[in-house]
């Protein structure tokens, strides 16, 4: 799977996981059984588990540079500011990570 940031590719798996998800974790509220009680486990929803994906992902990854770690950092304290927030609020919080995860650029590892 191949993201393309301006004339840069990378095919980094972590980052590319991480986008697949924030763009799972962003479907609207009530689609699809993203918010059903115990749709992922005892206790979890499909939601929830984007949430630990994305962020368990982005942590994995180690070939960034420094700009891009940060930005990366950035997302990671998002995604964990809004993982316990309203549904509507945490789809929100999918979409803007999602939309910023894009323009990083990370080599694969």
């Amino acid at each position: 799977m191949d993201y393309v940031n301006g004339d840069d590719v990378t095919n980094n798996k972590h980052l590319a996981e991480a986008i697949d998800v924030t763009r799972e974790g962003s479907a609207q509220p009530g689609s699809a059984g993203y918010d059903e009680p115990g749709s992922a486990g005892p206790d979890h929803t499909l939601r929830d588990s984007t949430f630990t994906v994305a962020i368990e992902e982005l942590r994995k990854i180690e070939a960034a540079p420094a700009e891009s770690q940060e930005e990366i950092e950035e997302v990671i304290e998002l995604l964990q500011r809004g993982r316990n927030a309203s549904n509507e609020h945490r789809a929100r919080v999918m979409a803007e990570a999602h939309e910023k995860l894009q323009d990083i650029w990370v080599p694969p590892e």
